[in-house]
């Protein structure tokens, strides 16, 4: 038999674990973000390479702009029905929580 999850989530092993996950997550987010600002610091101080970029971005979005399009499209799509969704959820929870509290209390 198994042991509920309640149970497991209790238990130091996990609780470390997450800890250390987060830790090497801040670890690595920090990293990229200071070399990034010296990339970008670079980079604007040579305004060719700047123009270089701005060149090669439009070229990608104008050969991509259909997929690019329908991305954003189903993107919005999905937010509006992810939006919905949880509205429905906290909509249950809600009805749950009254019938929960109209229910007569047993004490067997």
């Amino acid at each position: 038999m198994t042991k509920p999850k309640s149970d497991d989530a209790s238990s130091p092993a996990p609780q470390a674990d997450m800890i250390a996950k987060g830790v090497a997550t801040g670890v690595i987010v920090s990293t990229i973000i200071h070399t990034g600002r010296g990339i970008v610091g670079a980079m604007s101080r040579t305004p060719i390479i700047m123009f270089g970029l701005g060149v090669v971005t439009g070229y990608f979005a104008h050969k991509y702009r259909k997929e690019i399009i329908s991305v954003s499209r189903r993107a919005a799509i999905e937010s509006g029905n992810f939006v919905l969704r949880q509205k429905d959820h906290l909509h249950d929870l809600i009805t749950e929580d009254r019938e929960d509290a109209d229910a007569p209390k047993n004490l067997h």
